[in-house]
């Protein structure tokens, strides 16, 4: 009887994950509900090696910095020991947060606020029992800082970069020069959807049309 029951979770589990493979490549249904995440192909794409957190400094006239986060009250963890702001990994409302923290304190006039990534690789959040028995190296973070968004006194925007692993993945891709030929060589790739497809015509290119890469802006 058990062996029957473990032989019927095992063929049901790689049903459902075929189905899902299938439905994944051929786009058929594969978002029809919201329970179809979890057996498709791509549910972990996205997914990345390192950990990130996520850093508010204001910059003083008198060039003192000051950290804005945690703020002075408190502040909130929706999961595990992340902070808030270390949830907007596209940098949306860390302008918001910082204003409302800049609001509510005393502090000397503000010059400009800045939103640094920190990221290091997530091997180093094994706990060190764990860490022995799996490495021979002593176990030794190093964490990559990296200016995502500059903002002015106000917290109006004034500099946006990309996320860290982006910035270095185009800097590997520009200083490769075997890549970079290949990148300027490269045809466009217009992709049409079926609902498209009945409404463009030869007059009239598709509306999302991607073009060649182009490297991104990289800096500190």
């Amino acid at each position: 009887m058990k062996r029957s029951l473990a032989v019927a979770v095992i063929v049901g589990y790689l049903a459902v994950l075929g189905g899902g493979i299938v439905s994944h490549t051929l786009s058929v249904g594969n978002v029809s509900h919201p329970a179809m995440y979890y057996v498709v192909w791509d549910m972990f794409c996205g997914w990345s090696g390192y950990e990130n957190r996520q850093h508010l400094i204001a910059e003083g006239v008198s060039g003192k910095h000051y950290s804005l986060v945690p703020s002075p009250w408190g502040e909130f963890k929706p999961y595990g020991p992340a902070y808030r702001p270390d949830y907007d990994s596209f940098g949306v409302h860390c302008a918001a947060i910082a204003k409302n923290v800049l609001k509510h304190t005393k502090h000397e006039p503000i010059r400009r606020v800045y939103l640094i990534e920190e990221n290091w690789s997530k091997r180093y959040n094994m706990p060190d029992k764990l860490w022995k028995r799996q490495f021979e190296e002593v176990k030794d973070p190093q964490s990559y800082f990296h200016t995502r968004v500059v903002y002015d006194e106000q917290c109006q925007q004034l500099q946006r970069k990309n996320s860290w692993t982006s910035a270095i993945y185009n800097k590997e891709l520009s200083s490769d020069p075997r890549l970079t030929k290949y990148m300027r060589g490269a045809k466009p790739l217009y992709v049409i959807t079926p609902k498209q497809r009945s409404t463009v015509t030869p007059s009239q290119p598709p509306q999302n049309a991607q073009g060649n890469i182009s490297p991104a802006l990289l800096g500190n």
